[in-house]
């Protein structure tokens, strides 16, 4: 077809970054049809040697051709082609890129790829957060073993909101609570690699959100979930627990989410590479 519009996309990766900037624009297009845009991609193409080629092919097309690079050598040899050949190249990166070092003050790191590595980060945080749902609360234990760490403690010790706190940062956390009357979960003592992080705090303390809790249920206070005598027990085989297992005990008490999540973290380096 003649008329037809040649939009060529070169990257030094994979090139979704200038697709998703070309799907953006073309959007504001809709009479423009599939049959009438030729959108070819040219990926990994790192060296003047493999560009220039690009370049010349594209002004036989009368393509636009889009450049996501990084590399400063290779969008000087894009600028420089485009001024002799009066051939149409976009630069997404390298305007943007020296606004943001001149506001900023900091240097850009001139990384191929960087995008899918911020892509893997997300990606990983979904699959985390997935995890902490799944294995919330001791409610599964098939495959808990690819968790990157376990959380165990009584109830009102903040098990919930700190998992799913780390979730948000990456961490496959499963958390179990402790009950005196029934039997922690064989798993636990199977899997010996993973680090095992036990919440504790005072007696009186995980009293009071008890009855808290009851009060914005609108349930009575009778029972022996707040009972202190019973919570004390609770404890007490909490400690008992922690010490069969090798778990790093953390006090939640008066400690924000933040806090106790940040200890857990420093522990975490240790075992998890992102």
């Amino acid at each position: 077809m003649s008329n037809q519009l040649n939009i060529f996309i070169v990257s030094d990766s994979v090139g979704e970054t200038g697709e998703y900037m070309l799907h953006a624009v073309l959007s504001q297009f809709p009479n423009i049809t599939d049959d009438e845009i030729n959108i070819v991609k040219y990926t990994f193409i790192d060296t003047i040697e493999k560009l220039e080629p690009v370049l010349t092919l594209a002004k036989t097309k009368n393509a636009i051709v889009i450049t996501t690079l990084v590399c400063p050598e290779l969008n000087q040899f894009g600028q420089m082609f485009k001024e002799k050949e009066n051939l149409t190249v976009i630069d997404y990166m390298s305007p943007l890129m020296r606004e943001i070092e001149n506001h900023s003050g900091k240097t850009a790191v001139l990384e191929s790829g960087a995008v899918r590595r911020l892509d893997r980060a997300y990606f990983r945080r979904i699959e985390a957060m997935e995890f902490a749902v799944k294995y919330d609360d001791g409610k599964n234990f098939d495959g808990i073993e690819e968790a990157d760490a376990i959380i165990i403690g009584v109830s009102r010790t903040s098990k919930t909101p700190l998992t799913m706190f780390l979730a948000n940062k990456g961490y496959k956390i499963a958390n179990i609570p402790l009950v005196h009357e029934v039997n922690l979960p064989k798993e636990i003592y199977e899997f010996n690699h993973l680090p095992i992080f036990g919440l504790t705090a005072s007696p009186e303390y995980i009293l009071n959100i008890r009855k808290k809790r009851m009060e914005v249920l609108g349930l009575s206070d009778s029972t022996k979930y707040v009972s202190l005598s019973k919570i004390k027990e609770e404890l007490s085989y909490a400690e008992e627990v922690f010490r069969q297992v090798n778990a790093t005990v953390i006090s939640t008490e008066f400690r924000s989410i933040e806090e106790s999540a940040h200890y857990i973290e420093k522990h975490l380096k240790h075992y998890v590479d992102f």
